[in-house]
């Protein structure tokens, strides 16, 4: 990067979903954090996966130089309704697990409403 480069703050998952499924297999979230990290470039990341919970390793050294949060969307508590509603996300139980887990490794993590 330039050395007269500012860093504004990035939202990743405010139109598609950075942890779906296939992001078991590619990893690109894995792959992007690191990058972010070493830049010091703030980012909010929103997702129905638990699978976030999967990169808490990187996460939390982010969050302790206060460049991430964290937002999992839960939509119902009702597991057969949320199956019918987000046939591929996590269960309402496993996001809860999920922001428990970031919680606990001090990474700054809320939970909001979004279709």
């Amino acid at each position: 990067a330039s050395k007269t480069y500012k860093p504004r703050h990035i939202a990743i998952g405010t139109n598609t979903d950075p942890y779906q499924p296939i992001e078991r297999k590619f990893l690109l979230m894995r792959a992007i954090l690191p990058v972010l990290a070493k830049y010091n470039h703030p980012v909010s990341l929103l997702t129905k996966s638990a699978l976030i919970a999967r990169d808490v390793d990187l996460l939390a050294p982010m969050a302790e130089a206060r460049i991430v949060r964290a937002m999992l969307s839960i939509t119902t508590l009702d597991p057969k309704l949320a199956r019918t509603m987000e046939p591929r996300a996590s269960t309402p139980k496993r996001r809860f697990a999920a922001v428990q887990a970031l919680a606990e490794a001090g990474v700054p993590v809320g939970v909001m409403t979004a279709p």
